[in-house]
């Protein structure tokens, strides 16, 4: 009888183990990285040109390495994709706070981080990007964002 309920057991915890297992939430983003700024003052975007394909998921990562608050702005870029979320990184790359919804500018203070995940949905090609703050954008701050290639959605 012991056996029995031995057995039980074991079969029972290792059964829960294999159904209770944690699932993966959803797809691995491609990670692309750019720069508002540089740390010796420049004004550029770093990449200046992006390119992403439609139904992708991506997590673009902003970063503001400069001295001064410099925008990521890009007006039509919103409109051709779905935003998932945009996480705002602290100290220590522990997220401080999450944001929801269509984004069309962004304000980055020095030393400042963030993530935008979001899935590109409509082609688009020369998307302009450019950063507002006064004499940024003649200063060279600008840059174009394409989106490419059929709608399927990644895994």
């Amino acid at each position: 009888m012991l056996k029995i309920i031995l057995f039980t057991c074991i079969t029972f915890a290792l059964s829960s183990s294999i159904c209770f297992a944690e699932k993966p939430h959803g797809p691995k983003p491609e990670v692309i990285e750019i720069t508002v700024g540089s740390k010796d003052g420049g004004m550029q975007f770093s990449p200046d040109e992006l390119t992403f394909e439609r139904g992708k998921y991506y997590k673009l990562v902003i970063s503001n390495p400069s001295q001064d608050d410099h925008y990521f702005t890009s007006d039509a870029f919103s409109t051709h994709i779905f935003t998932r979320k945009v996480e705002v990184m602290g100290t220590g790359g522990k997220t401080i706070a999450e944001i929801h919804g269509a984004i069309n500018d962004m304000e980055l203070k020095p030393g400042a981080k963030l993530e935008w995940y979001f899935y590109p949905m409509t082609k688009g090609k020369n998307l302009k990007l450019f950063c507002h703050k006064k004499g940024h954008e003649a200063a060279g701050m600008i840059g174009k964002i394409n989106i490419v290639g059929p709608l399927s959605f990644s895994k």
